[in-house]
């Protein structure tokens, strides 16, 4: 235990006009407090046994003679932060403040300190000084003479219970401070999450007007390339009609480079039906309103390959196992048809081949259409997936540029990617990913495949 805590101080005000009562006060806390009989008498009063009193009680005392001055030092105790802690003020003392006006001027400084009226007299009943004073558990009432026993523990008690109650005040106090910065803070979040969520109201509501937007855009242009493909189509079936009749009609009228021309007409007319088909086509992908399926691909490259009929030349091989996969099936037939189009449209060699194949790769089904045709250079590898860049293999095969931009699109639109490796002369591979679903037992015999 410390010096501190063995050597309480308290602070006690003696408020009575005959120095000698000051005196009795002073020998009671202070001289007698070492003694022997004041021991014995703890021992006895509060049931202490003098080999465990290892702490002292210390008494400061100060006095006053008159109430105004017993309320002066109070004032001046409380500015320098050391309050008193008990108050022992006499019922008379003329010809100043008695004992009850002198208390109600004190408590107005300091309703904090505890209480004791001395008196001998009657001079109030315990009505009047209620009445006066207000029922308070701060007060309390010591009749002279003095009873040692009784000073002694009054002081002691009424001493510790101020420090008690200080404590609880200062423990509140925190509480509340504590409450406060809490209720604060909380209060601070609040406001903030309010502000946020009036900012994303206002932004999902702004993104609803954005999606609008959007769709009626998207619904404009949807009706735009329609409306443009009819008025389009329309002049090139009256040109191709109207050059048909003469080269039927007067081909043999005609000089050779006349009929040449005639045919290369027709030929600009067929490739301006593509183009305007492959812009309607690539306007409408992924716009379609399809239910994604569960597709078996060991059924269904087949039956895009039959579509095909490829020739007898060209020969189309599937390598491994395919997997069982969720999308829209009209995509997916785009998107191979595409891919095998172009490797039997470009066929350069007397005995081709096309061979499809699919390994798992990084929680994607990776696949690859490969061919053995007239190969691309490295220089147009991003080219060929764009709008129009279709590249001139041979006079009699051109392409739109649109097939492979639409496959793009397709394989974009489920979450995958689309690249090609090619070498002049040895034939090209392009490889598409999709993300790999669960799809149960199918799918088991893909496991052991390795990327490549």
């Amino acid at each position: 235990m410390s010096d501190a805590e063995k050597e309480m101080v308290h602070r006690i005000l003696i408020i009575d006009d005959n120095p000698s009562i000051h005196k009795d006060f002073e020998t009671i806390l202070v001289e007698e407090e070492e003694s022997a009989s004041l021991n014995a008498l703890r021992t006895e009063v509060l049931g202490e046994k003098p080999a465990d009193h290892t702490a002292k009680t210390a008494y400061e005392l100060d006095f006053a003679s008159q109430g105004e001055e017993g309320c002066e030092k109070v004032g001046l105790a409380c500015t320098q932060g050391r309050p008193y802690e008990l108050a022992l003020v006499d019922m008379r003392m003329p010809p100043g403040w008695d004992g009850i006006k002198t208390i109600e001027h004190m408590w107005r400084i300091d309703p904090n300190v505890q209480v004791v009226i001395c008196t001998a007299y009657s001079d109030y009943s315990w009505a009047e000084i209620t009445d006066r004073l207000g029922k308070s558990e701060n007060l309390l009432i010591l009749k002279k003479p003095f009873d040692i026993a009784e000073v002694a523990q009054l002081a002691s008690a009424l001493t510790e219970k101020w420090v008690l109650a200080r404590q609880a005040s200062m423990k509140t106090e925190q509480l509340e401070h504590m409450v406060k910065e809490r209720t604060d803070e909380l209060t601070g979040s609040n406001e903030r999450l309010k502000a946020e969520i009036v900012e994303r109201e206002q932004a999902q509501q702004r993104q609803a007007e954005l999606i609008e937007t959007v769709a009626n855009v998207n619904k404009e242009l949807k009706d735009f390339a329609s409306i443009v493909s009819h008025d389009l189509k329309a002049p090139l079936r009256g040109i191709k009609t109207l050059a048909t009749w003469i080269l039927d009609d007067s081909s043999d009228k005609l000089g050779k480079q006349a009929n040449e021309q005639m045919n290369l007409l027709l030929d600009r007319v067929d490739r301006m039906h593509k183009l305007i088909d492959g812009v309607l086509q690539y306007s409408r992908a992924g716009h379609t309103e399809e239910r994604p399926l569960r597709v078996d691909l060991n059924k269904f490259i087949p039956e895009a390959i039959d579509m095909l009929a490829p020739p007898e030349n060209i020969s189309i091989t599937i390598e491994n196992k395919m997997p069982v996969i969720d999308c829209e099936e009209t995509h997916l037939m785009q998107l191979f048809q595409n891919l095998l189009g172009n490797a039997i449209k470009y066929m350069d060699k007397p005995q081709g081949w096309i061979k499809v194949a699919c390994v798992e790769q990084d929680g994607f089904w990776k696949f690859s259409v490969a061919d053995n045709g007239p190969g691309i250079e490295e220089k147009h590898f991003e080219r060929i997936f764009k709008m129009f860049q279709a590249l001139s293999v041979t006079e009699e095969f051109k392409g739109t540029g649109v097939g492979l931009t639409v496959a793009k699109k397709m394989v974009e639109l489920h979450g995958g990617d689309i690249w090609v490796e090619s070498e002049v002369g040895k034939g090209s591979t392009f490889f598409f990913t999709l993300p790999r679903q669960e799809t149960g037992v199918e799918n088991a015999k893909l496991e052991a495949n390795i990327a490549r």
